[in-house]
């Protein structure tokens, strides 16, 4: 079965930053820079544009 990656992910309790970027192969800072936030920003509810380049 193939996995199917949406456009957006929203952040579950437990994630972070790194686990995000990990799960989707791309950089911590990509994550922020898409989506003008910082660190502290990456809280449980939180929408986030996720593009893989």
């Amino acid at each position: 079965m193939q996995k199917i990656f949406l456009p957006y992910y929203i952040v579950r309790k437990g994630d972070t930053l790194a686990s995000i970027a990990e799960k989707y192969e791309i950089s911590p800072t990509q994550i922020l820079v898409e989506n003008y936030i910082t660190p502290s920003a990456i809280k449980e509810g939180t929408i986030l544009s996720i593009t893989k380049k």
